[in-house]
């Protein structure tokens, strides 16, 4: 049984904005993700957060999604996923987001990680990565 995705009532980011998905975003747990939101919320989704305020390390230190929990992260911008044809649902908590996706295609999983830079260590971990 599918729940309600809880959206918060804001405006997109700027293109600017700098959107953080933790991990590596292998293929296999990027669309294992996507199928678990489809469970929950009828919508295939990719979790990431966006520095909306403060610096990159902060966001990635504070983030409980984030934090401690995972060595490397990947960079995009809010402008480079919408120009792939990805929309941004601002979700949860802020600075919270998911990436909608059509399908989880290995097309549309490769679109989304072409979107993203290579992995860089977590600026916001306390200990070695």
């Amino acid at each position: 049984m599918t729940r309600l995705l809880p959206i918060r009532g804001e405006e997109p980011p700027d293109d600017t904005v700098v959107i953080i998905r933790a991990g590596v975003m292998a293929p296999e747990p990027v669309r294992r993700t996507a199928r678990d939101a489809f469970e929950d919320f009828g919508l295939y989704l990719v979790s990431v957060e966006a520095v909306l305020e403060g610096t990159l390390d902060a966001t990635c230190r504070t983030s409980p999604r984030i934090g401690d929990l995972y060595g490397k992260i990947r960079l995009s911008t809010a402008g480079r996923l919408r120009g792939a044809g990805f929309v941004l649902l601002a979700t949860f908590d802020r600075p919270h987001y998911d990436v909608a996706l059509p399908e989880v295609s290995d097309a549309v999983i490769d679109r989304l990680d072409r979107c993203f830079d290579a992995a860089i260590p977590n600026p916001g971990r306390s200990g070695p990565g």
